[in-house]
């Protein structure tokens, strides 16, 4: 899924009377400021949660520091808490978009897509301009196979934002569950044209590429897929499978133990895929007398 952007505080001149043209203001305001800096330019989620409940504790009024708190807590997996957070700014302002369409991440992540959905669909009527919404609100949409509502959606978000290499992507993913595989591989190249260091791109490419019969290819995008993010589990499942199609079941083994550190549950169906090709029933071998 697509990040979302943070809120940031310029000035104290938009803070409720008890917080402004205080020091403790400032304070709240700058460590914020490091929060997002955290957040979006280092990617270390853990210390910006930090940094962002430090300034919710100074400033319990401040709405953009509880804000990005709640995105950190989803970016670090604690999507319970998340959504406590979401639900109570919702309380308070009824008609954020960015808040709805923050509910609808956090609930695609806990794998509820019927309320990410709805939540979603709250937060386009209040902004159908947002492409981030639209590419996320799609994911959901094709968790639950309605994949002609989530391509319009993304239609209308590379609309909104050709440079989209996300919603181009997530665009290749529907059309190829649509039978539209030619379409599929033009939309996740026009991607990887826009960013070609994103993994999720190179691994759509190459189911697309599998689709195609050109396996070598395929595996390129696989292997740069597991190069860009090494725990990227449904790029390591697929190269291993790449492997044991092509009889290198050591390769595809040590793919396996890779991935039972990133995703046990991914790893056990790989496993048996393994199994199923390499283990043979010992009841229906013949022996000779």
């Amino acid at each position: 899924m697509k990040m979302r952007n943070l809120q940031t505080i310029n000035d104290d001149s938009a803070l409720p009377e008890t917080t402004a043209n205080s020091k403790r203001a400032t304070n709240f305001i700058e460590i914020n400021k490091l929060g997002v800096q955290k957040f979006l330019i280092e990617k270390n989620y853990n210390q910006a949660s930090a940094f962002f409940q430090q300034a919710v504790e100074l400033a319990p009024d401040c709405l953009a520091c509880r804000y990005n708190l709640g995105r950190s807590f989803l970016e670090t997996g604690k999507l319970d808490e998340a959504l406590k957070i979401f639900n109570e700014l919702l309380l308070i302002n009824p008609k954020s978009a960015d808040v709805y369409s923050s509910l609808g991440d956090a609930y695609n992540k806990k794998e509820m897509y019927e309320e990410s959905v709805s939540y979603f669909r709250q937060s386009i009527k209040l902004d159908p301009n947002d492409a981030i919404t639209r590419s996320n609100f799609a994911i959901s949409l094709s968790r639950l196979q309605k994949f002609d509502e989530a391509l319009e959606h993304l239609n209308k978000a590379v609309k909104l934002q050709p440079d989209f290499a996300e919603a181009y992507s997530n665009r290749g993913y529907a059309l190829f569950l649509l039978g539209r595989q030619k379409d599929a591989l033009e939309s996740l190249q026009k991607a990887e044209k826009i960013n070609p260091n994103f993994a999720e791109i190179h691994n759509n490419l190459g189911v697309v590429l599998e689709y195609f019969g050109k396996k070598e290819e395929a595996k390129k995008h696989y292997l740069e897929a597991v190069r860009l993010k090494p725990d990227y589990g449904e790029g390591i499942c697929n190269l291993a499978l790449v492997y044991l199609q092509a009889g290198d079941r050591e390769a595809a083994y040590n793919q396996l133990k890779m991935l039972e550190k990133v995703d046990f549950k991914l790893a056990a169906q790989l496993r048996e895929v393994i199994w199923s090709k390499y283990v043979v029933n010992a009841s229906k071998v013949k022996t000779k007398n």
